[in-house]
């Protein structure tokens, strides 16, 4: 990593330490990286040490897989911090150890395929602020609603419940003790109710984890659980995935989640970037713990599409990548 891209940089990490973590003076700051990106987390350590912050680097071998657990001492660290942020491989979020950091009072940014272009790109140039007004007034109509369907002019025709489900808004804005966000990736999320999923998804968009979509797949949901997927190659990759963990739950739908960054895109700055551009939606599977969900899997993946048209009870929350908040 050369000089002049470090300093370009440093911008953004200055954005996630004191804009989006508000780390203060004295705090004891987390810093978790890998093996594969420890310069990233060195620059995290420089200017948190200049803001004050009581800096800890930990460097682990990369896991193999989002939702892999981290080395227990690294576990029992996370929940000592004050503060974290994760520069990792693999994403840290749906494993018990976050679960217990968060428990614990611990604001946490996780930035699981962490790459220098995601700090250089301009994901990461927006107003946290006033981009979490819009999540917020979102996340309250998800968290009112009672149905939702989500079609699209490839095809797309879903349904499923979502009454009594909590909205899980990630602002990128973590001010308050256990909250977590994934910057760039900031968006707004739903849990269906178990096994109310059903129809028809043309992912268009990504397959996280994977990469962007070369042509589209098609996935058939019954009663909550994937029980086709058709296509080509990005098809064959996602089954590949799925039977890599060799549990059922994997093919289970535990989230409906909107990209709101309006400056991220899908193919460019890494796997963060995929699900968060703003105007797409995606359907997670597998672990859904964080969501509110009951269904437990040892991992879990992201299916995105474009230009979704989306309805609350009948209502359009999203056409023509437009939001409809009155």
């Amino acid at each position: 990593m050369n000089t002049i891209r470090k300093m370009f940089m440093m911008k953004s990490v200055q954005t996630i330490l004191k804009t989006c973590l508000n780390v203060k003076p004295g705090e004891n700051l987390l810093i978790l990286t890998d093996t594969n990106t420890t310069e990233i987390g060195e620059m995290f350590a420089i200017v948190g040490h200049g803001m004050g912050a009581e800096v800890v680097l930990t460097v682990m071998h990369p896991t193999t897989r989002h939702g892999d657990e981290p080395p227990r001492i690294i576990a029992e660290a996370m929940k000592a911090a004050d503060a974290i942020v994760a520069p990792t491989t693999f994403s840290i979020n749906h494993s018990t150890a976050r679960k217990e950091a968060s428990n614990a009072g611990a604001r946490l940014i996780f930035m699981p395929d962490a790459n220098e272009e995601v700090f250089l790109d301009g994901s990461l140039d927006i107003d946290f602020m006033a981009q979490k007004e819009v999540i917020d007034k979102v996340s309250a109509i998800l968290e009112a609603g009672e149905e939702l369907s989500i079609t699209s002019k490839l095809g797309t025709e879903l349904h499923m419940k979502i009454s009594g489900r909590h909205a899980v808004p990630q602002t990128g804005i973590c001010h308050e003790p256990g909250m977590i966000s994934p910057p760039p990736c900031i968006e707004t999320a739903i849990s269906p109710i178990e096994g109310t999923t059903e129809g028809v998804m043309y992912v268009d968009g990504a397959i996280v984890p994977g990469r962007a979509c070369q042509e589209p797949v098609k996935i058939t949901f019954k009663e909550g659980r994937i029980v086709s997927i058709e296509g080509k190659e990005d098809a064959e990759m996602l089954r590949q995935t799925l039977e890599s963990y060799n549990h059922p739950n994997v093919y289970c739908a535990v989230e409906m989640g909107m990209g709101m960054n309006p400056n991220a895109k899908i193919g460019r700055g890494g796997q963060l970037e995929d699900e968060a551009e703003f105007g797409t939606m995606h359907i997670g599977i597998g672990n859904g713990i964080t969501f509110g969900s009951s269904i437990r899997a040892p991992g879990h993946c992201d299916l995105v599409m474009r230009d979704p048209v989306i309805k609350v009870d009948g209502k359009i929350l999203m056409k023509d990548r437009q939001l409809f908040l009155d």
